[in-house]
């Protein structure tokens, strides 16, 4: 498999700026200079950035980032790499690091401790190779190839430590348009943003552009001394920056060219893809077109849409970034269009970023009449809606089950490759549960799934897990919700698409009653305003358009069946959740409403509309003695909690395990599941428990005109129970096993009530998941027994039945207890000993 795979990789020509090239030494000499060129800044002078507003930080947090480096920041910061990714020029993986840490531990504390002080290090350490990833596959021009940097170890922990830090910063200086890699923000953010945005603008009948921007080689043509400028301008301290400019100017390039390095020549700009700075370092950088656009929104020379509001009150979104990707809202305007250009221009001039205008997108909002002007103006390509952002649709009905077809596509591309391959039923339910359920998380985290679009991929699912496809049918052993419950429920774990999508969205529930100041919520807030103390935005009765918001409101009922109150200074949370609501005075009172400061302590004061009556004394008493025990607390805001996890914080998983309740069937999910047994022989044993296997009276229920005969002992009827437990073949390994442990066992009637019944506790804890995993052994050997019998027309004598299950069971179980050189006297010793 590694040599097929450096066969795939191994790069016998290539294209360089138009030239392709097939010579060994031509290719490295090729690539070599391109990254040269590339990596060189090309000198001249650039405008200053004094004049760009900016948030900085205060003097605490500069402080914070410059303090000495503690021994468990830099572990948590080893521990929190991964450990198999592939290693720089110095050769270790992290997972050496991580191993060997009691060991190295000191001498990491003296590199910190230097670094600290000199704030350099070692050239060497940073030397780094960059590996060329192709964007997609057959492609040979050099354009289409990620340069990705393998840099040192040691280093890398360096870079880690220092990201950590700059992490915890990096939202106080960031403004709320950019939502990479800053905590609390989050890629669907700002899709969510964009939709309600043009939703808004569609609405007010209003004419408008936007412009997708595409960044010319991103991270490779970043100017150090710009971004060293604007770490300054940020409040950033001097020796942080001094760190900064060794990090990114001590830096010495080898290409990786089938397997080989080649070249060694140093940088003058640009950041590393897979530098643990690069991604902050980049974000800080990308602060300054936002700087640009903000200072032409407020000088009156562009607009943005308007988030419509209530009251005619909104948000203006005139940009949004992630990372390089980039949108621009403005009026259809010649005018807007230049200014835009303008601000592209000097954003280049001051950054060395520049807007690849060929790969730009200007995409028309309502009528446009001028729009082909405009976009000639800008000087990009001509786009329409629906569009994409960030991988998911813009601008499209979320009704629409076109929507989803790309998810679809996904679908069947990765089942044509694996459709190539022999899978059992235990590596393809590995598959659909590791690859086909997650395809359209990502969809479902922001857009209700149409039914008819859940029910056509969950048929991919059945289909491709039972064996069957487009252009063959094999029977679905087991019903499709039982196969979607809970292993623990006897199902397999797989999740219902519907179910899991309200889990999803209910996400956005907790959020919004959750964040404060982050610009999605703003745009909600002024679009849809805010019900029940603000926990949830109001609801709508327009039309849906092309927002988002609206349907996700409606999951807000199914949400708040499980969430409770904490009660801080009770301003937004309902008082009256009881019988006696009907007799209060004031039905919708807060709280805070019903509680008297008056006196050092205070008390409560709920008022009633009439006098209670002698009945009512009892339970008026009882409400009275709870309310005695609780009292508001001033300065505290009340916090929503959930139901749903022991933490009270909400999660997806606990989410959607609510929408699934227990259903308390007795199941041996355990045993069946055992890691000891392959999951093939697991499945196989899950399809006996529910009594679905193909045996003969299974085929006949099935429309078959076959015999009922076991073809084992060639008397009985043949089915699950039989063959696998009541038939003598059976009773021959069923002997053999109590034998081997030295138990006497009566067998139940049916395979379920054999397993659940099965009992290890007796056999000794070293020995227990051997016993466990021995009725499975059993069940694999007898089934390919008889199919052998069936399909072969050859068949085993009764004491040959008894060696493959030996041997299997020995293979299974020496794998784990570390006893590789076992021979089966061994084992047998193994299994006899108490």
């Amino acid at each position: 498999m590694a040599n097929a795979r450096r066969r795939k990789n191994f790069l016998s020509s290539i294209t360089v700026d138009g030239r392709k090239l097939t010579e060994e030494s031509e290719i490295k000499e090729g690539v070599v200079n391109a990254f040269q060129n590339i990596l060189a800044e090309k000198g001249g002078w650039r405008p200053s950035i004094s004049g760009l507003p900016f948030s900085s930080l205060d003097s605490v947090q500069a402080g914070l980032l410059e303090d000495v480096f503690s021994v468990e920041e830099i572990q948590a910061a080893v521990f929190g790499l991964n450990g198999d990714k592939a290693p720089g020029p110095d050769g270790f993986t992290l997972a050496f690091w991580q191993f060997c840490w009691d060991i190295v531990k000191h001498e990491v504390m003296g590199f910190f401790a230097e670094f600290h002080s000199s704030g350099r290090f070692e050239r060497s350490l940073n030397s780094t190779f960059i590996v060329l990833i192709p964007k997609k596959g057959g492609t040979d021009d050099l354009k289409d190839f990620r340069p990705i940097s393998l840099v040192g170890s040691l280093y890398k922990i360096l870079a880690k430590v220092l990201a950590n830090r700059l992490k915890r910063v990096v939202g106080n200086v960031i403004s709320n348009s950019q939502h990479a890699f800053v905590e609390g923000r989050q890629i669907l953010d700002a899709v969510l943003i964009a939709n309600e945005a043009l939703d808004s603008r569609l609405k007010s009948a209003k004419g408008g552009i936007i412009c997708k921007m595409d960044i010319e080689k991103a991270y490779d043509h970043v100017n150090w001394d710009f971004l060293l400028a604007i770490l300054d301008k940020m409040g950033f301290g001097t020796r942080w920056v001094n760190w900064m400019r060794w990090c990114i100017s001590s830096i010495r390039f080898s290409i990786l060219l089938n397997g080989s390095p080649v070249g060694f020549f140093q940088s003058s700009r640009g950041l590393r893809q897979g530098d643990p700075l690069s991604p902050f370092l980049f974000i800080l950088a990308m602060e300054a077109l936002s700087s640009i656009l903000k200072r032409a929104l407020q000088g009156g020379f562009l607009e943005g849409f308007m988030a419509g509001g209530r009251g005619g009150e909104g948000v203006v979104v005139s940009h949004l970034l992630f990372a390089d990707d980039t949108l621009v809202f403005c009026d259809a305007s010649k005018v807007h269009v230049e200014v835009l250009s303008w601000a592209f221009m000097w954003f280049e001039a001051i950054s060395g970023l520049k807007i690849n205008l060929h790969k730009s997108e200007l995409i028309p909002v309502g009528v446009v009449p001028n729009f082909e002007d405009l976009a000639r103006a800008l000087g990009c390509k001509v786009g329409s809606l629906p569009s994409c952002y960030l991988g998911l649709p813009l601008g499209a009905a979320f009704k629409s089950s076109r929507v989803w077809d790309v998810v679809e596509e996904r679908f069947q591309k990765r089942l044509a490759l694996w459709k190539r391959q022999y899978l059992s039923k235990g590596g393809r339910l590995t598959l659909v549960k590791s690859t086909l359920s997650s395809l359209p998380i990502y969809f479902m985290s922001l857009f209700i799934i149409p039914r008819k679009v859940s029910l056509r991929l969950e048929k991919i699912q059945r289909d491709f897990l039972w064996g069957g496809g487009a252009s063959q049918s094999k029977p679905h052993l087991v019903n499709w919700s039982i196969v979607c419950m809970e292993k623990k429920d006897g199902g397999l774990g797989i999740r219902n698409l519907s179910k899991l999508n309200k889990a999803l969205l209910g996400k956005w529930c907790w959020r919004f009653a959750s964040e404060q100041d982050s610009l999605w919520k703003q745009v909600i807030v002024r679009k849809f305003g805010e019900e029940d103390g603000g926990w949830c935005s109001g609801d709508s009765r327009e039309s849906h358009g092309v927002g988002l918001w609206k349907a996700i409101r409606k999951g807000w009922m199914e949400f708040s069946k499980r969430v409770a109150f904490k009660v801080g200074d009770g301003s937004r949370v309902r008082f009256w959740k009881d019988r006696l609501y009907y007799l209060a005075s004031s039905k919708d009172a807060w709280v805070a409403q019903l509680w008297d400061q008056s006196g050092s302590l205070g008390y409560w004061n709920p008022v009633f509309t009439r006098l209670n009556n002698d009945w009512e004394m009892e339970e008026v008493e009882t409400f009275f003695s709870r309310l005695h025990g609780h009292a508001l607390r001033r300065g505290i805001e009340d916090v929503m909690s959930w139901r749903a996890s022991k933490k009270d914080l909400f999660t997806v998983k606990s989410f959607f395990s609510s929408l699934t309740p227990c259903i308390g069937r007795e199941f041996p999910s355990n045993l069946v599941w055992n890691p000891w047994v392959p999951k093939k022989v697991s499945f196989f044993a899950w399809e006996a428990i529910w009594g679905r296997i193909l045996t003969m009276d299974q085929l006949k229920r099935r429309g078959w005109a076959l015999p009922s005969r076991c073809y084992l002992c060639k008397a009985d009827e043949e089915s699950a129970n039989h063959v696998l437990i009541h038939c003598p073949k059976a009773a021959m390994i069923w002997h053999l096993i109590f034998a081997l442990f030295g138990v006497h066992w009566v067998l139940p009637n049916s395979i379920k009530e054999t397993i659940l019944g099965w009992n290890g506790t007796f056999v000794g804890k070293k020995r227990k998941k051997a016993w466990n995993a021995a009725p499975l052994c059993l069940f694999w050997t007898l089934w390919n027994e008889r199919n052998r019998r069936i399909f072969e027309d050859t068949e085993l004598a009764d004491q040959a039945i008894l060696r493959p299950f030996l041997y299997m069971f020995l293979d299974w179980v020496r794998v784990h207890v570390n006893r590789a050189s076992w021979s089966i006297f061994d084992f047998i010793d193994w299994l006899g000993c108490k």
